[in-house]
């Protein structure tokens, strides 16, 4: 019994043993089931949202195929930012894909049509330097692309629909939709067309038209919404089904909507690229396509732009018409690139994606945007400041003597707007000089300043047309703001000239001196204001008086050959002697040579680089006015010409065949901008 129980007890903890394995064991298995399954589940996850992740990336990747897309404005209006952003997206794609891009001019709503508005558009775009490969003055195989030339397309299309049942004829009057409307408003129901017209039969509506019954043709929408997909929102959806709208009006010429799709159609545009407040309309547009049977292009809508209030730009802005650019001298490159950061996030020439909108940052000229072009535009609002303007216009300044010369189109914009009517100002302000004095010409002008005009001026010769466009409006800029609210003038001035008096070119002060040669009072003038102590000069630390000083430079400067006398030879020729010339400011005394250059040779007068201007006046003025400053000088300090002084010290500092340091606050980059001159002060003008 015993044993028995013995054994029935070995046997129990045996197979007690036996089932805490098995059970361990299963519950290894099933963790481990349980495990796979969650990794299974996360792999799985994670693979059903790269799909999405790819088809977000694959939106925005250009076709591999050319795009035909287009500009179809309406001329209801002229060419604002917004419509010039769409533009130049359209535009970018066609380049970018070596395809085409058409101009369309919609002009279906004949009552608001302003006569000058479609020649302005093309003067504007052209200005901006936009071109299109089809329009209404190119040659196309899709013409003519003006829509009131098209209107019997519109009616073959239209007939299609109404055979089909897909559309009908509506006979209600204007004046009985409006009062549908103010009843069903007041009574806070949706203003939507009531049908009255859809159920009429085929056979009186063909009765009530051959009479002359005036009527629309209204489209048969369908009763469930329509969903869109959208390059920048992905899929779209209405929550309400669309109205029965109408796709041709009582006076036979289509609505916008209708003549879109046709035209888009029949133009073979693959892309359509517009601003956001147009995604609400494009379900109508893409259940246009699906009665037709047509494949609808694809749609990308841009973010709508606003202003730091997040309101919506009026057309009311100063800073959203292209005249406000245009007056303000904002170049077109500049505008261009100003328009191309409005919503869209570029990237690389190589194709990665970047923080910055191309290889050389934000600063992209129209053929590199080109270059790096994609689909990925931004979400949401775009606010609108004009404080990256600035930047840009300093940017695209800097550049202009490289891009000038290959662009004679805005050469001769610039030399129409900027530089003729500058050039007339000067010869106006000389025209009065002769009748001096006259009440006509303003005390701040500061003409007896003034000396004899220069014969034939070479700032205005064609090697230095860059340079001087850069001034005029890197000037222009500088006083925009103050300029925003200018001073009247008394009627009839002929050369109203404060300052900062919008009919006085802002360039006239750092550019006189270019155009007339410099007076002894302006020399006297410039010396009273400039701070320095003449009586603690010194040239390579030898104490002299300012004449002495000056003579030393030109005995220096008569060393440069003719043939030398160039703003890079010059810049490198004084940079070395920067520090030779020395002089005390208050406490301070300062080794600057420019300083003294700039006072003898422009007044001081801010503007040009000396090295530029000095290669503009030539060797012969140069001398000559350090002549005549050495003069004055001796007015002050009772000097005795100096010539013995200038050869104990002239020798120091000769430039050397390895050429010349720059050392801090020289003057060397040929036709940079000096740091006395300001950048454009616009950072914080708003569209208002």
């Amino acid at each position: 019994m015993m044993r028995g129980n013995s054994l029935s007890l070995q046997q129990l903890w045996s197979a007690y043993g036996r089932w805490k394995a098995l059970t361990s064991l299963r519950r290894s298995q099933e963790a481990s089931h349980i495990f796979q399954q969650r990794l299974c589940f996360s792999c799985s996850s994670k693979l059903s949202h790269n799909p999405d992740r790819q088809a977000r990336e694959n939106r925005v990747q250009l076709p591999d195929t050319p795009c035909r897309t287009r500009f179809a404005p309406s001329p209801t209006g002229y060419l604002h930012l917004g419509s010039l952003r769409t533009a130049l997206f359209n535009y970018l794609l066609a380049r970018a894909t070596g395809g085409q891009f058409v101009l369309r001019i919609e002009d279906t709503d004949q009552s608001r049509l302003v006569p000058d508005a479609e020649s302005k558009l093309y003067e504007d775009l052209k200005w901006a330097g936009l071109s299109w490969d089809e329009g209404p003055d190119v040659n196309g195989p899709f013409g003519p692309y003006r829509q009131s030339e098209r209107l019997p397309l519109y009616h073959q299309h239209a007939a299609e629909l109404l055979a089909e049942g897909k559309a009908y004829r509506c006979f209600c009057t204007p004046e009985a939709l409006e009062e549908h409307k103010r009843i069903a408003n007041a009574a806070g129901q949706p203003t939507l067309y009531p049908g009255t017209c859809s159920h009429i039969s085929p056979a009186e509506s063909e009765e009530r038209a051959h009479k002359g019954e005036k009527f629309a043709i209204r489209f048969r929408s369908a009763k469930t919404p329509t969903a869109v997909r959208d390059i920048v929102y992905n899929h779209f959806r209405k929550k309400e089904f669309e109205d029965d709208y109408i796709i041709i009006k009582r006076d036979g010429f289509p609505t916008y909507h209708f003549a879109n799709v046709v035209d888009d159609k029949h133009m073979e545009i693959t892309h359509v690229i517009r601003g956001a407040e147009w995604l609400i309309s494009t379900p109508k547009h893409v259940e246009l396509y699906n009665a037709f049977g047509w494949a609808p292009p694809q749609f990308g809508h841009l973010g709508l732009l606003v202003d730091e209030n997040r309101q919506k730009l009026s057309k009311r802005h100063s800073g959203v018409s292209m005249t406000w650019y245009q007056e303000h001298g904002i170049l077109p490159q500049t505008l261009l690139n100003f328009v191309a950061l409005l919503g869209w996030r570029g990237r690389d020439a190589a194709g990665g994606a970047k923080k910055k909108s191309g290889p050389n940052g934000d600063v992209m000229s129209p053929d590199e945007m080109v270059d790096i072009f994609n689909l990925k535009f931004s979400k949401g609002d775009i606010i609108v400041s004009l404080s990256k303007l600035s930047f840009l216009q300093t940017q695209h300044l800097k550049l202009l003597p490289q891009t000038l010369p290959s662009n004679p189109s805005l050469l001769a914009d610039l030399q129409t707007r900027h530089i003729t009517p500058f050039m007339d100002f000067l010869s106006s302000v000389e025209s009065l000089r002769s009748r001096s004095p006259s009440p006509e010409i303003p005390s701040s002008l500061g003409l007896h300043l003034l000396g004899d005009r220069i014969p034939n001026p070479r700032i205005f010769s064609a090697p230095y047309v860059a340079d001087l466009v850069q001034i005029i409006l890197k000037s222009q800029a500088h006083l925009a703001k103050s300029t925003t609210n200018p001073p009247t003038s008394p009627e009839g001035n002929l050369v109203p000239c404060e300052h900062n008096h919008p009919r006085t070119p802002p360039a006239f002060f750092p550019l006189r001196y270019l155009y007339w040669t410099l007076s002894p009072s302006a020399l006297r003038s410039s010396l009273e204001t400039s701070c320095i102590d003449i009586s603690t000069v010194t040239v390579n630390s030898q104490p002299c008086s300012l004449s002495q000083a000056v003579d030393w430079l030109i005995g220096e400067l008569k060393g440069i050959p003719e043939e030398e006398w160039t703003k890079e030879y010059i810049s490198l020729f004084l940079a070395q002697r920067k520090e030779a010339i020395g002089f005390k400011e208050g406490e301070k005394v300062t080794r600057n040579t420019w300083k003294i250059c700039r006072w003898a040779v422009l007044a001081g007068e801010e503007g040009l680089t000396v090295p530029l201007s000095m290669e503009v006046l030539g060797k012969e003025e140069t001398v000559r006015r350090l002549e005549a400053a050495g003069e004055v000088a001796r007015e002050g300090d009772g000097g005795d010409g100096g010539d013995a002084f200038a050869a104990g010290v002239v020798g120091e500092g000769a430039l050397g065949a390895a050429g010349a340091g720059t050392g801090k606050g020289g003057e060397v980059e040929a036709g940079s901008w000096t740091d006395v001159m300001p950048d454009i002060e616009m950072g914080d003008v708003i569209l208002e």
